[in-house]
């Protein structure tokens, strides 16, 4: 293989030596005398991609041609050809003297299968708010925020009214700081640290008052119920998290659904860290699902007791994320009186697992 290999590609770069035009990383460089085509420029792993091969006159040289997998070393690929792992390839076709451009085929993880609904016409779900803590590890200020959300957590049935993330970006050297995290805080106009922020349109800038921020959650947080319900499946992948989700409406109204990436365990000492335990940062926003509107994929109008569902992707980016420590929040909103789309249910979706409708 290596043999042929190299042989088809000494051909072609002999043959075209001199000719000014750029050539590949290996070398080689394309002809313009035929192009190579996908059956499919997004496939599911394990999914075959198939090739076409055509000359500019219309000619099908597929069957004399050879395809090259220059996204992993060169290696000479079968036509069909099944990827067994996740990631962005690419292909280019060699028939002779002849060298294609190349294409690229977006190959994603197989999509989880969400959870059975054990209580399809039940619409009674316990609400969950959204609370942001915009902070940093060589914030001075922070250890007391941090003070103040334990005990909250603490005390009474508070945690069960609120998820938290936690977004790091008072310093881009920060080992839990990211633009994903970076853009939270931009949305929310973070200017002073540490910041509260409440689902997508409420703060509270540097309050170290646990008892005024359990008067926040209380202000926003439902004992009737949440409008909405969601249920969530996550798969791990080697470039991504792929998260299938659905959201149920107890109220019928236009939703939106996004998913972000968190992180717990990053070790990093904590500027008047108090306790051993500020050194150790959880819940840290790593990526989220969508780079436009911060609420994310519109799901358009769902009517009382009707789901949508949607498949998210989260991009694993470089490999400082410790992957067995990685989570998926889900964060489904709905269209306020301001026509902003307000948090309506927060859940948090184990990696490789489920997450089913909370049902009161």
């Amino acid at each position: 293989m290596k043999l042929a290999k190299f042989f088809a590609l000494a051909l072609a770069a002999l043959a075209f030596v001199g000719c000014g035009e750029k050539t590949t990383d290996n070398g080689v460089k394309p002809t313009g005398d035929a192009v190579i085509t996908a059956n499919n420029n997004s496939v599911e792993v394990n999914t075959p991609i198939e090739f076409t091969v055509t000359s500019t006159d219309g000619t099908d040289l597929t069957a004399e041609a050879t395809i090259y997998d220059k996204s992993h070393d060169y290696v000479v690929v079968e036509n069909p050809f099944t990827p067994t792992m996740d990631g962005e390839y690419e292909f280019y076709a060699v028939v002779g003297n002849i060298v294609t451009s190349s294409i690229k085929v977006n190959v994603v993880p197989t999509v989880p299968a969400l959870p059975e609904d054990g209580e399809p016409a039940n619409t009674s779900f316990n609400h969950r708010i959204l609370l942001v803590d915009h902070t940093g590890n060589t914030c001075g200020y922070c250890p007391q925020m941090m003070a103040a959300l334990k005990e909250v957590s603490e005390t009474g049935d508070y945690h069960s009214k609120y998820y938290e993330a936690m977004a790091h970006t008072y310093s881009t050297g920060d080992p839990a700081y990211s633009g994903a995290a970076n853009v939270v805080s931009n949305h929310h106009g973070v200017s002073s640290y540490p910041a509260l922020t409440y689902n997508f349109y409420h703060s509270t800038q540097s309050s170290y008052n646990s008892a005024h921020i359990m008067g926040q959650i209380d202000a926003l947080w439902k004992a009737e119920g949440a409008d909405a319900g969601i249920a969530a499946a996550a798969t791990l992948a080697s470039t991504s998290v792929i998260v299938n989700t659905e959201v149920k409406a107890a109220k019928a109204n236009d939703y939106r659904i996004t998913a972000w990436l968190l992180e717990d365990g990053i070790y990093a000492k904590q500027t008047n860290a108090t306790e051993e335990w500020m050194n150790t940062h959880n819940n840290a926003i790593r990526q989220r699902a969508t780079s436009d509107d911060i609420s994310g994929v519109d799901l358009g109008t769902i009517a009382e007791g009707e789901t949508a569902s949607t498949a998210l992707t989260l991009k694993l980016i470089g490999n400082k994320w410790v992957r067995e420590n990685l989570k998926v929040m889900v964060i489904v909103s709905a269209k306020n009186d301001k026509g902003k789309f307000e948090v309506a249910n927060v859940a948090i979706c184990p990696m490789n697992d489920v997450v089913t409708y909370d049902y009161k």
